[in-house]
């Protein structure tokens, strides 16, 4: 782990194609994310076009190929990929910065999550940062919905995480898509943003985020929902507890919590 958060990736580490934010594996499905996706005929940009897909469609990973594309900021490497057409089985190439991070269902709607581009950091030596986008589609991959945010790329998040949860007691939704980037080392921050779905929209709800020093500080955030033990109806409490070590680095010695309560109204959380 020590070692993977000592090499910051830039929604990829160029020259190492095998450890990338994507995470994909021989066998995986990979599910196309860009509004539209080329397949080629070998493992260039400049390659013949084999086929083409839309957000939401789905290949095979097949084989991992050392080739790599640095396109809107994103170095990725190309992977081999089967697919059917008409029923007739294909394959070709894909660049893996047009898939997703990853996709979820909810009744007939996918919901998906990917990275748009990465924008340098300002001054050498500065974090990127990472423009990634939520989606909604219909079983016709009609776009319902979309959102975006900006996450520290580098070192602050070498990992992506998605996991969609239920309305967790809050009106109006029918699931929470919880996306969580992590730099998965000492001192660097875990940090969760949750966006509730409504059928047809993404709602922003309050994030929270964790941090541990070791032998030094400490830093969580919990958020309780309504249906959650603590939770109360109609409302979102975050609790933050920062905890201080000693010099032998295990003894706490100052402990400090804060409790905020977001009212939820159906649309939106506004902090009391």
């Amino acid at each position: 782990m020590l070692l993977l958060a000592a090499t910051p990736a830039a929604a990829q580490l160029s020259g190492n194609v095998e450890y990338n934010l994507w995470r994909v594996q021989q066998g995986d499905t990979i599910t196309i994310f860009s509004d539209k996706a080329y397949i080629r005929q070998s493992p260039s940009s400049q390659a013949p076009i084999v086929d083409s897909f839309t957000t939401g469609s789905s290949v095979i990973a097949a084989k991992l190929t050392e080739t790599e594309l640095t396109l809107r900021g994103m170095t990725a490497p190309w992977w081999q990929v089967r697919y059917k057409v008409n029923g007739k089985q294909k394959e070709g190439y894909l660049w893996l910065g047009l898939a997703a991070l990853g996709q979820y269902k909810k009744d007939s709607v996918q919901l998906l999550y990917g990275i748009e581009k990465v924008i340098p950091g300002a001054a050498k030596g500065d974090d990127p940062k990472y423009v990634v986008v939520l989606k909604g589609m219909s079983t016709t991959h009609h776009l319902l919905d979309k959102k975006e945010l900006i996450v520290t790329g580098g070192q602050f998040a070498i990992s992506a995480e998605g996991k969609l949860l239920g309305s967790m007691g809050l009106d109006k939704l029918t699931a929470i898509l919880r996306l969580c980037f992590s730099g998965e080392a000492c001192g660097i921050p875990t940090d969760y943003y949750y966006y509730g779905w409504t059928g047809n929209k993404f709602l922003p709800l309050p994030q929270k985020s964790s941090m541990f020093d070791a032998g030094a500080i400490s830093h969580d955030e919990v958020l309780l929902f309504p249906k959650e033990p603590g939770g109360q109806a109609g409302k979102i409490i975050k609790v933050t507890k920062d905890e201080e070590f000693g010099e032998d680095g295990e003894k706490v010695v100052k402990t400090t919590t804060n409790r905020e309560v977001f009212v939820w109204d159906g649309a939106k959380a506004v902090k009391k």
